[in-house]
């Protein structure tokens, strides 16, 4: 939730809306989330919400929103916005969104970069190709280079060193082309998932069956990372569009603060307590910790600090900041344990 109300998924349609109409954008979902989107996005066309049987990840929902634009338009070009960003400068924002689809509208698979400012072991990077010399348009100042790898998150050391390079910038999972590319792309690199998109597309009614079946897999990994090394001509097959935005990938809980403005004791809050019914929290001699509570207890703090505590009604969550990635392992660990349904 951002300051004000707005859902995230909220704010990246709408942020979108001057260049593609809302009865061109597609949401995919799994079912047990339609009602909240359906909350967040009231004017999204019924027919326009994907819902995946099983939640699989980005290589075989993108996959699923290819075919789904082919149907509509053969010569659809794509733009793969994932819904936890934030934008600061929208304006930028929708600049660099319009060239960027320029330049996939030429078939070039296209991603957005985002310079680093600290060595952040939460995101991605990704690897500008050497000597790969930036062109501009006159439609933005964002230089636009060429990939040459797909780094997944590093270690503090690894980020240090990428951050010094000036070879790196971070991944934001923001891609383009156009959709025919990216299944073909896709049936080159993971014939398996290309098998069962096709037989989608020929018989959507195969879709409950056959999409379950499909690899749970990254499209970093099963297309951008082999794109990486193909060579097309002189060039290779990856553009990266440096975008300068204020853009934050609100992936984890620390990453909320830069959303939400401390207190006088640089404490965190994330609610409106005018509108929740979360009490709003007590801090004694406690610093730097972030807060979020969807539940109805009060949370209250001594003398600690650069936390982050998490609350629903059921569940509990605390842990430093600096680990706030780690929530993962929480997760894997419910899972396993046959306790998802605390998620």
């Amino acid at each position: 939730m951002l300051p004000g109300g707005e859902t995230l998924l909220g704010a990246t349609v709408r942020r979108t809306r001057s260049l593609i109409p809302i009865e061109r954008t597609l949401v995919v979902t799994t079912a047990e989330q339609v009602p909240e989107l359906r909350r967040c996005v009231p004017e999204l066309p019924v027919d326009n919400i994907l819902v995946e049987p099983l939640g699989r990840n980005t290589a075989p929902c993108i996959g699923l929103a290819a075919v789904a634009v082919l149907r509509r338009d053969p010569q659809g070009i794509m733009a793969v916005l994932p819904s936890d960003h934030f934008v600061a400068d929208e304006a930028g924002f929708v600049r660099t969104l319009s060239y960027a689809l320029q330049v996939a509208e030429s078939g070039h698979v296209v991603t957005l970069g985002i310079r680093p400012t600290q060595p952040e072991t939460g995101f991605g990077y990704i690897r500008l190709a050497t000597g790969s010399e930036p062109a501009r348009s006159d439609n933005t100042s964002a230089p636009i280079y060429r990939a040459a790898a797909f780094v997944e998150k590093p270690d503090l050391a690894r980020a240090q060193q990428y951050l010094a390079s000036g070879d790196y910038l971070w991944n934001s999972g923001t891609f383009f082309f156009p959709a025919q590319r990216v299944l073909d792309d896709l049936r080159a690199h993971l014939p398996k998932l290309g098998e069962i998109l096709d037989d989608i597309a020929q018989h959507p009614e195969h879709t409950a069956a056959r999409y379950p079946e499909a690899p749970s897999i990254s499209i970093d990994y099963a297309v951008m990372e082999r794109l990486g090394e193909t060579l097309v001509g002189a060039e290779l097959a990856i553009r990266v569009l440096v975008g300068d935005f204020g853009w934050n990938d609100v992936g984890s809980f620390a990453a909320l603060s830069a959303l939400h403005p401390p207190d006088e004791q640089k404490n965190h809050v994330v609610a409106d307590h005018r509108d929740s019914k979360s009490p709003t929290p007590v801090f004694v001699s406690s610093s730097g910790n972030l807060v979020w509570n969807t539940g109805t207890q009060l949370i209250a703090t001594v003398g600690v600090s650069d936390l982050v505590i998490a609350a629903t009604e059921d569940v509990v969550l605390i842990m430093p900041r600096e680990r706030a990635q780690e929530v993962r392992e929480v997760v894997a660990q419910l899972h396993t344990s046959g306790r998802g349904h605390h998620l």
